[in-house]
C-alpha cells in the first residue's frame, strides 16, 4: 500500500499518543504536511486529460467544438467551404464543421509516417490497429460490411485524380456515423486492383456499364466480392468518420438524362428506385413516403435541435441518401428528426 507523507504522518499520531503534548505537536505536523503535499496527492489521483490527438482520432470528436480545438492546437492552418485543416502532433486532420463552423461534423487523418495513431478502437476491434498498417481487408473485416465506389475505374483522363472508397456506416450505439477509407488512383497498387475490378464488371455487363454508367455506384452490392478481393491489400491515403462523409452516389435519373441530351420524362434504371423527396420544408411523414416507395426508413431520433441543419421538431433531414439517387428496392435510407427541445 502506498502511503503519503500525511498517511504516515497521522501513524505517528497513533504511535506517540502516551503524552498530550506529542499529540499536539504532532497534529500541527499533519496541517503542515496536508498543505504542503495535500495538493500533490490529490493531482496523483486525478485522471490525466487525454491528448488532443487522442480525442480527436475517437468519436467524442463529432460534435466538438472548434474553439476547442483551436485554443488547444492554434487557428486552423487554412479554412474553405467549411473544411478546417489542421497539423496535430505530426498528424494532418481536415475537421469539417457544419454551417456555422462551430462544431465538427466529420474527421479525416491522412496516412503518414509521422502519424502512426491507433484506431482499432474506433472501428470496434479488440486489438490495436494502427493507422500506416491498415488496409482495406483489415477495414472490411473490422466493419463487416460496406460500399465500395468509385469516382471513375477507366478512361478518366487527365484532368483530376480519382479516388476508390470503401464506406461503411455505424452501428445504433453510434448514431449510424459512417467510416471511410480512401485510395488514390495514382500509384501502381491501386491502380492494378481498380482494373481487376473494373475487368470482373466488364466480363458480365459491359464497357459502358463501368465507363460512361458507373454502374458499380448503383448497385454496390452486385460486385462487391469481386472489389473486396482486388483491394483487399491496398492500402489507403486517407481514414474519415463522422456525419455525412462526401463520396460518390449513384447519378440521379436526372443527371443520366441531361448527359444522353435525352428529352421527355425521366427514367429510373431498371431495377432501381429513386429516393423521394420530402414534402416541402418539414415533411413529418417522411418514414411513410419511403415504404411507399419500396424503401427502409431509419429514423435518427434527436433529443432536441443540436444540429445547424435542423429544420424543425419532427422534420426530417440530412437524408442518406440522398432524395433523387437511384438505390436498389429494398434499401434503407437514414435520416435524423428532432423529438423535444433541448
Amino acid at each position: 500500500m502506498k502511503l503519503t507523507t500525511c498517511s504516515a504522518l497521522l501513524m505517528a499520531v497513533a504511535l506517540v499518543g502516551c503524552t498530550d503534548r506529542a499529540r499536539n505537536r504532532v497534529s500541527s505536523l499533519v496541517e503542515q504536511a496536508q498543505s504542503i503535499f495535500g495538493s500533490k496527492d490529490a493531482a496523483e489521483q486525478a485522471p490525466a486529460t487525454p491528448d488532443l490527438l487522442t480525442q480527436l482520432i475517437s468519436w467524442d470528436a463529432i460534435g466538438m467544438n472548434l474553439a476547442y480545438v483551436n485554443q488547444r492546437a492554434g487557428p486552423a492552418v487554412r479554412s474553405e467551404d467549411h473544411q478546417h485543416h489542421y497539423m496535430v502532433q505530426g498528424c494532418q486532420l481536415v475537421l469539417r464543421s457544419e454551417q456555422q463552423n462551430k462544431t465538427i461534423r466529420s474527421v479525416q487523418v491522412a496516412l503518414s509516417p509521422g502519424c502512426d495513431v491507433d484506431v482499432g478502437g474506433l472501428l470496434g476491434m479488440p486489438q490495436r490497429q494502427t493507422l500506416n498498417t491498415l488496409t482495406f481487408g483489415a477495414f472490411e473485416e473490422a466493419m463487416g460490411s460496406g460500399q465500395y465506389l468509385a469516382d471513375c475505374l477507366r478512361d478518366c483522363g487527365n484532368a483530376y485524380i480519382p479516388n476508390v472508397y470503401l464506406v461503411a456506416q455505424g452501428s445504433r450505439a453510434l448514431q449510424f456515423r459512417q467510416v471511410m477509407l480512401t485510395a488514390e488512383l495514382a500509384k501502381d497498387p491501386a491502380i492494378e486492383a481498380a482494373g481487376h475490378w473494373a475487368d470482373a464488371m466488364v466480363a458480365k455487363e459491359s464497357e459502358d456499364w463501368v465507363v460512361r454508367d458507373l454502374g458499380f455506384n448503383c448497385q454496390s452490392q452486385k460486385y462487391r466480392d469481386a472489389a473486396a478481393q482486388a483491394l483487399r491489400t491496398v492500402k489507403p491515403q486517407f481514414f474519415s468518420f463522422g456525419d455525412e462523409l462526401e463520396f460518390p452516389t449513384c447519378p440521379t435519373a436526372e443527371a443520366a438524362a441531361n448527359s444522353e441530351s435525352q428529352a421527355g420524362a425521366l427514367t429510373v434504371p431498371p431495377g432501381m428506385v429513386m429516393v423521394p423527396q420530402p414534402t416541402g420544408p418539414c415533411d413529418m411523414d417522411y418514414d411513410k413516403r419511403l415504404r411507399a416507395a419500396g424503401l427502409k426508413a431509419n429514423e435518427v431520433s434527436i433529443h432536441g435541435p443540436e444540429d445547424g441543419d435542423f429544420k424543425g421538431y419532427g422534420c426530417a433531414y440530412r437524408i442518406v441518401p440522398a432524395p433523387g439517387n437511384a438505390v436498389p428496392p429494398g434499401s434503407t435510407v437514414t435520416y435524423r428528426s428532432a423529438w423535444e427541445a433541448g
